[in-house]
Formats: C-alpha cells, structure tokens, sequence
C-alpha cells in the first residue's frame, strides 16, 4: 500500500511539474507550454522543445502557471496597448519606409559610421518615402506603440541596409587587391 501511495504521490507530483502556461487562440485550439518573452504584438511560446512566435492579434487568451512571474507582468503591461497598431506600424514601415537604396550608398561611402547613424536615428512615417502617401493608417499616426514600432522596423532595415552597403565596400577592396 505503501508503494502505491508513493507512486500516486510521485505521479501527480511529475504532472504539476509538467504543468505551465496556457495559450487560448482565437480560433479555439489551446497549447500548453511556457511563456518565454512577451513582445508588443506577439507572445514567444515554447512546447516541447520548440519556439514557437504567436501575433497578439491570434491570441484569445493566456492563463500563466505562476502569476509572480516577470513575463506575467510583461504581458500585463504589453497587453494593455493596442497590439494591432504595433502590427500595422511594422507593416507601414517595412512596406513604405523605403530608403534603402540611399542608405546601401551610405554605407559604401561611410562605412561604419553610416551603419551608427542609422542605428541612431529615429525614422518617422513623415520622413518615410512613401508612407504618408501609402499608408492606409494614418489615424495612428500620432499613437505611441504605433510610432514605436515603425521606427523600431525602420531602423532595423535601415542599419541593415547601411551594413550591406558596407559589406559590399568591404568585399570590392579585397577584390580588387587580388
């Protein structure tokens, strides 16, 4: 009897352990796992060894194993906003920003220093190309998360447009000393 008790006990000991996070999608269908990062318009997931990116906007609900958790907190915080303007600021700015041929140049002609200036400047969809023209949100144009996310997407592809551009600077002078 003894052993059994033992064996019950470890059993349902090993199955809390298992226990974690709950991700609810919209379309109904729910995944345990745990909750590893919580960004502005997804969640990061992991089940069974693997990562898995879910957008905020497909999430019904998340119910987390331990509410003292910091990436509770962060979802809290996060959730708060509105996740579909963070969405649309990253598709506004990888869509219309543009500037990717000026900021190749750049980083032919200024090397480092180009790729440093792009990593600090703070693009805006008014200094976009095209997205005052193309952008179908102009009403978020003033939202916070939505600025935040647009210039967080347009200085990612700028910085990396100026280190292509450096990139390709570097490799023409080893080519050209062969």
């Amino acid at each position: 009897m003894k052993k059994t008790l033992f064996f019950l006990i470890l059993l349902i000991a090993a199955g809390s352990v298992q226990a974690g996070d709950l991700i609810t999608l919209a379309n109904g269908m729910q995944f345990e796992g745990k909750v590893k990062r919580v960004e502005k318009c997804s969640v990061a997931f992991k089940v069974r060894g693997r990562m898995y990116e879910i957008p905020a906007t497909d999430i019904l609900t998340v119910v987390f194993e331990n509410p003292s958790d910091r990436v509770y907190l962060d979802y809290l915080t996060t959730m708060a906003g509105d996740p579909d303007a963070c969405l649309k600021g990253k598709q506004d700015a990888e869509n219309y920003h543009g500037k990717a041929g000026l900021h190749m140049v750049l980083g032919v002609l200024f090397g480092p220093f180009a790729v440093i200036g792009a990593a600090v400047s703070s693009p805006t969809p008014a200094t976009g190309s095209q997205t005052m023209l193309m952008s179908k949100n102009k009403e978020l144009f003033g939202d916070p998360e939505y600025l935040s996310c647009y210039q967080k997407k347009a200085r990612g592809i700028n910085v990396g447009n100026a280190a292509i551009g450096w990139a390709a600077w570097v490799a023409l002078v080893i080519l050209s000393s062969l």
